[in-house]
This record gives C-alpha cells, sequence and structure tokens, in this order.
C-alpha cells in the first residue's frame, strides 16, 4: 500500500510540475539549455539536449527533485527525492529538509557564456551553517552537474560523509570500469585493468564501489544503468578517495555517491563538495557517452577543445638515459616522421640515477636540470623542438620529492605527507599540498621551471599517495585526501589562469587517476604504464571510451621483441591499435631503418587524416572488449560531432574469416559511403540498414587491423 501511494504522490507532483511549467517564464538560456521558474510556485525547470530536471525550492517547500526526464520522455526518477545529504557536527541531515532545520535564504542564476547555473542557498541557523546545492548544464548535452558548498557564519563547523549524489532511479542492469588496479611485480592479467562489468540487481542486492587512495585505482568512478531505450550515467568528478552504492530496492534502484565518512571542518572560507555529472541519454549507452564528450567540452573545459598530437615520449626508449646530443638526434628524426609533440620524460634533473635507467626517484625534487647531460639546459631543446616545427614537453612530478633532500632547497620536511608516522615509501615522500608550505614550496618551484624552460606542455606524474594525517597542515586526522585533491585542483586552476596555453598530461602511474575532475584541468590521460601489447591497448580503449572522449586517452607504440617495428610483421596493427584516442610513440628511431621510418610514417599520416573525427568523438564497443585469448574480432566505434563514423576493425590470430558487426547511434536515413582508410571503397549503404542488417568485414591478407570510414552524403 505504501509502495503505491508513494508512485500515485510521485505521479501528482510530475504532473504539477508539467503544469507550473507552462507557467514558466526562462530566467536564463543558452543554445538548447534553460533555467524556468514559475514564479507563482516553488517550480524551477533547467532543461539541456533535450532532458529536464525539475526541482521544487522555496520557502513554503523541501528542496526536491521532483523530475528527471529523457530526451526521450522517459521519466528516471523513481520518487520525488532530495539529492545530497550532509553529517553537520555529527547530525546527519538531507539538504533544504525544513524538518532539519534548513531555512530558505535564495535562487540565483548565472552564466558564463558557455553553460548555465543555478543555486540555491539555504540556512542552518542552529548550526550557523550556509549550505547551498548547484545545477549546471551546458547546450547540447542531457547532463546535469551538481554539487554542494559549505560556509561557517560563525565558528567552525564539523562536516562528514559529504555527499554528491542521492537519487531513487528507475531499476535496470548497471554497468562500470574496473580501475588501474596497483600491482606488485608480474603485469596484472589483461582483462582485469578497465574492464567492462555488468550486473542485474535483484531487490535487496547491492553493489559498492570507490577507492581509498586515488580515484581509478580499482574503479572509474562512473555507473551506467539501462533503460528500456535510454540510459543514465553518473560519474563524480573527484580525484581521490570516494565511495557509491547502487542497492536495489522496492521503491528502485538507489544511488549514493560521494566521500564516504571523511570528516572535514567548513569556517568563514568556502568548503566544495565533490562534483556529480548524471545525465539521460535516449540511444542507450552510444548516447550517454555522446552526451558525456558534449558536456566535456561545453561545460567543463571552458571550451578549449581537446587536440590529440602525435606525440614522442623517451620513457620507453630511453628510461632516465637522456641527454642533450641524443634528444636532438631523435627530435629530427621524429620530426620528419611527423611528429608534432616531443616529451622529455624522467631523468633530465641533476642526481638522476642513469645506469638504472627505470629508477626515476634519486633527484626527484631538486628542480634542478643536470649541466652534464644539459649543457645547455632545457630550454634549448625547446627552442631545438620549436624550430623544427614541434611542440616540446617535460616530465614533472610536482607531488613527490627523493626523501634524501628533504630538508633541502627550501622545503622543509614538516611540509611532507605523513600516514601513521609513514612516508609510504623508503625512497621518496609526498609533498602535502594542503599546507600552505609545501603547497607554495611546489608552485613557486612549478612556474619558475615553466617560465625557464618555456615548454608547452608537462606530463605531470604521480607515483606516491599516502592520505596524510600529520599535524600542522590545514587539515585534521581523516580529510587529509579531501584537502590534497582539492589543493591540487587549486594549482591546477592557477597554472591554467597564468600559462592558458600549457597542456597538461594526467599521469598517475598510469590511470590511477582517471576521473571528469582532472579531466576539467588537463589536456590528455596516460592510460596504462603497460602500453603494450597491442591488445592490451586496445583493451584499455574499449573499456575507457565509453567513459571518456577518446581523444583524451594516450598510448604509446613501442618497441617489443614479440612486435618488432624493423622489418614488422604487421606494423598496421600495432600502430593502429593506438589510433583510437592519442597517438604516442616511445622507440629508439635511430635504431630504424629508412624503410622501417617509411612506413611508420605513412601510418601517422593516417592517423593525422583521422584526427579531425577523433579530436570531437565518443565511443561505442561493437563487440566484446578484447582478451588475451586472439580467438575473435575487436571492434570499436568513434563517432564524431558531424555525424561521421570510424571503425576500428582488429582480428584476432584465431579469429574466423568474416564477422558482422552492428554500428549504432547513425542516422537512419542518411546515406553512408563506406571507405577503408587503406583506399577500398566498399560501397553506399543508409544507416538504417547498417543498424538492422549489419556491416559484413572481412580478414585483409596484409593487416590483422582495418579502420573504415563511414561518410555522410549530405
Amino acid at each position: 500500500m505504501l509502495r503505491r501511494l508513494t508512485t500515485s504522490l510521485f505521479t501528482l507532483i510530475a504532473a504539477a510540475s508539467c503544469v507550473s511549467s507552462a507557467r514558466a517564464t526562462t530566467v536564463e538560456s543558452l543554445g538548447d539549455a534553460s533555467i524556468a521558474h514559475d514564479t507563482n510556485s516553488d517550480a524551477w525547470t533547467i532543461t539541456a539536449g533535450g532532458a529536464a530536471m525539475a526541482l521544487s525550492i522555496g520557502p513554503s517547500t523541501d528542496y526536491t527533485v521532483t523530475s528527471l526526464v529523457s530526451p526521450s520522455g522517459t521519466q528516471w526518477l523513481a520518487a520525488p527525492h532530495a539529492d545530497a545529504t550532509v553529517t553537520v557536527s555529527g547530525t546527519a541531515l538531507v539538504f533544504g529538509s525544513r524538518a532539519d532545520g534548513f531555512t530558505y535564504a535564495s535562487t540565483s542564476t548565472r552564466t558564463n557564456g558557455r553553460r548555465l547555473e543555478l543555486a540555491a542557498s539555504y540556512v542552518v541557523a542552529s548550526l550557523n551553517l550556509n549550505v547551498t546545492r548547484h545545477v549546471a548544464v551546458a547546450p547540447g548535452s542531457p547532463t546535469f552537474e551538481v554539487w554542494t558548498t559549505f560556509q561557517a557564519l560563525g565558528s567552525p563547523v564539523a562536516l562528514s560523509n559529504l555527499g554528491a549524489l542521492d537519487a531513487i532511479v528507475a531499476p535496470g542492469t548497471i554497468h562500470w570500469v574496473t580501475g588501474e588496479q596497483p600491482r606488485q611485480g608480474d603485469p596484472a592479467p589483461l582483462d582485469s585493468e578497465f574492464e567492462t562489468q555488468a550486473r542485474l540487481l535483484a531487490t535487496g542486492q547491492s553493489v559498492g564501489f570507490g577507492s581509498t587512495t586515488r580515484s581509478s585505482e580499482a574503479v572509474v568512478p562512473w555507473l551506467a544503468v539501462d533503460g528500456a531505450a535510454d540510459e543514465l550515467y553518473v560519474a563524480l568528478m573527484w580525484s581521490g578517495a570516494w565511495f557509491a552504492s547502487a542497492t536495489r530496492t522496492d521503491a528502485g534502484l538507489s544511488l549514493q555517491w560521494g566521500l564516504g565518512s571523511m570528516a572535514t571542518v567548513a569556517a568563514s572560507a568556502v568548503v566544495e563538495g565533490p562534483h556529480a555529472l548524471v545525465g539521460v541519454a535516449a540511444t542507450g549507452r552510444p548516447g550517454a557517452a555522446a552526451a558525456l564528450r558534449t558536456y566535456v567540452l561545453q561545460g567543463l573545459r571552458d571550451a578549449r577543445p581537446i587536440t590529440p598530437l602525435v606525440t614522442y615520449n623517451t620513457w620507453f626508449a630511453y628510461g632516465t638515459a637522456v641527454d642533450e646530443a641524443s634528444m636532438q638526434r631523435e627530435m629530427a628524426r621524429a620530426s620528419a616522421m611527423g611528429v608534432e609533440l616531443f616529451v622529455v620524460d624522467a631523468g633530465w634533473y641533476a642526481g638522476a640515477d642513469t645506469k638504472n635507467t627505470t629508477d626515476f626517484t634519486p633527484g626527484l625534487g631538486s628542480w634542478a636540470v643536470d649541466a652534464d647531460r644539459f649543457p645547455d639546459g632545457l630550454g634549448s631543446l625547446s627552442d631545438f623542438a620549436h624550430s623544427l616545427g614541434m611542440k616540446f614537453g617535460v616530465w614533472v612530478e610536482p607531488e613527490r620529492i627523493d626523501i634524501s633532500l628533504a630538508g633541502q632547497n627550501g622545503l622543509s620536511e614538516s611540509a611532507l605527507a605523513t600516514q601513521g608516522g609513514e612516508y609510504g615509501a623508503d625512497d621518496s615522500a609526498m609533498i602535502c599540498l594542503a599546507g600552505a608550505a609545501g603547497r607554495q614550496w611546489v608552485l613557486d618551484h612549478l612556474t619558475a621551471f615553466i617560465d625557464s624552460v618555456h615548454p608547452d606542455y608537462l606530463k605531470w606524474d604521480n607515483n606516491l599517495w599516502v592520505n596524510c594525517d600529520r599535524d600542522g597542515h590545514g587539515h585534521g586526522k581523516s580529510d587529509g585526501n579531501f584537502a590534497q585533491v582539492t589543493a591540487l585542483y587549486g594549482i591546477l586552476d592557477t597554472l591554467r589562469q597564468r600559462y592558458p596555453s600549457l597542456l597538461i598530461e594526467n599521469c598517475a602511474g598510469g590511470g590511477n587517476r582517471l576521473d571528469f575532475g582532472m579531466l576539467r584541468y588537463t589536456d590528455t590521460a596516460w592510460m596504462d604504464d603497460q602500453s603494450a601489447p597491442s591488445l592490451r591497448v586496445r583493451h584499455n580503449f574499449e573499456g575507457l571510451t565509453q567513459i571518456f572522449p577518446p581523444a583524451y586517452l594516450l598510448s604509446f607504440l613501442t618497441e617489443l621483441g614479440w612486435e618488432p617495428l624493423h622489418n614488422s610483421p604487421d606494423l598496421p596493427l600495432y600502430a593502429r591499435s593506438r589510433m583510437p584516442g592519442a597517438f604516442g610513440l616511445s622507440i629508439r628511431s635511430l635504431w630504424l631503418t629508412d624503410g622501417d621510418v617509411a612506413a611508420l610514417t605513412k601510418q601517422i599520416n593516417f592517423y593525422k587524416r583521422l584526427r579531425p573525427l577523433v579530436a570531437a568523438s565518443a565511443g561505442t564497443l561493437l563487440t566484446a572488449q578484447g582478451n588475451g585469448q586472439e580467438t575473435d574480432w575487436d571492434v570499436l566505434q568513434e563517432t564524431g560531432v558531424n555525424g561521421g563514423v570510424a571503425l576500428f576493425a582488429f582480428n584476432g590470430a584465431a579469429a574466423p574469416a568474416t564477422t558482422t558487426v552492428m554500428p549504432a547511434g547513425l542516422q537512419p536515413e542518411t546515406r553512408y559511403q563506406v571507405v577503408s582508410i587503406d583506399g577500398s571503397t566498399a560501397g553506399m549503404l543508409t544507416g538504417a540498414d547498417m543498424m538492422t542488417n549489419g556491416l559484413a568485414l572481412m580478414r585483409s591478407p596484409v593487416t590483422a587491423a582495418q579502420i573504415l570510414l563511414l561518410i555522410p552524403q549530405r
């Protein structure tokens, strides 16, 4: 009986929202995004990309999300619900609840010309706290960015269990993707990293996700829920510890996202909780990927495009054994092949171990270029790269230092992070960015380095993490992780303001910090320290491109004994396995013959032909994710914003001679010319024909990697 009454009440509230929206006045608009308010009631409606979120906000009602409707008209909310909770001074509160002491203060809206934002502010007078719930949207994407901010009105206020999103939605199969999963010794099995998982929960069942350290170590902070034709998706814009759960109840699928039991303090400065992205797409997971792609480009990055450059990186080829003369020789060869960005990885600094070329900790944190190996400094290498028409990049790891350098170079040992009195490693320590001294030291050395070297690109690495509980850093015993990530965002934002054209790579021992929080501030992300074999790289792409724009994801073509680049048995396979995202090279090209270089240059030119589509595409996996069995095909579709499609098709050594795939999200009435990147034309087919009957693929006698372009005929 209770369930029927709840459903009936929800139906009445949703209907009332529809009626009031007809009387609503638009207060902000931008493209297809708008914020409307019914001045005769407490009803607000936020729309974008064809989706609509209705809210009840005002003095006579509790704050409630009353409706979430997809572009197809599907109602996703199973019950009206306040979408955030927080624990204040030990008391669990529902945001905007009058029973919990919330008094309505104001609702404001604004636009920065790229997105719209609504802010609903409340005061909890008994706790001397101002709390504001924010909702932002961008044109073209059915995605809603939500977060909560807190400010003490008097003495400091204790906060804990900072929630990002609570919702009860229609039940369906849930999908998630595993994380980088830190490992000891041998590489993890191929199918354990960035592996797509799915589960349909029965009533009473629950599944939990999260991390106690960095965001994507165990699970990427993203989840999708299947509807009959629609898809709901949630992602957390947070790069540290987090927690999420999905529980099947009688009312629906209960989703909770936030930072777990961490406790912090709100004072005069605003405390900003983690942001969540929640959206509803009308065409399943392909539509969800496209919607997130659009929101990233329009809503998160201040109109900065993601431009995947052909990138050379020294690490897999040279390790720490880098010097000026060898880098200049490699630069000249790389430029001739069509490389656009040359990155000197770890080892450029004084004190680096150039004999054990994989140990890059000695000397880390000196910020001093090794004058013996780089007598003219890194700035001259930057100038040399520019003279060859390339951008220049340098590896840095600002959050970590060689422990032997503690107390030197202006950094006190007391600025280092510890957990339980331990640094977390024998040879290095993390700098606590939450502490004013450590944060300023990092920022000063970073800016001095950038001003001296004038790089176009920083590879920002992170290879150690502890949740700092040390006194004197401006955080408590349990919120060191929260404070570190918040301070990291502040530094990255400062760099963005000071160096607006600087490109930054997100690397955290590979993909241990892959999330939309870092995507806001960085321009590309290295997926995995294991950048070979080719099948591993494709496996990573196939898991991650349903979440992130493919152009954001970086991998490297390397020289391996079983995938040789000299007289290669299938160079197109090795190169094209890296082409769904940012295409990287980490090879000693001086060891290759002119014929090898010519073959590689040809593949680079193919990639540059693809790049306009890849740069603003969304990914859809059309087969099972590639695994180590080599018994089948794996095919990834990437769809550009203008409707063009690239199919990256790979057949395993023991795969059938033919296979049929069903492209997704095509325009049914549009005719597509099907062209191989190698030059052959397969014919002209309509979108409806390919989505209904499929597209037949056949083995090539030349390579196990084929790229087909579906070119819409306007």
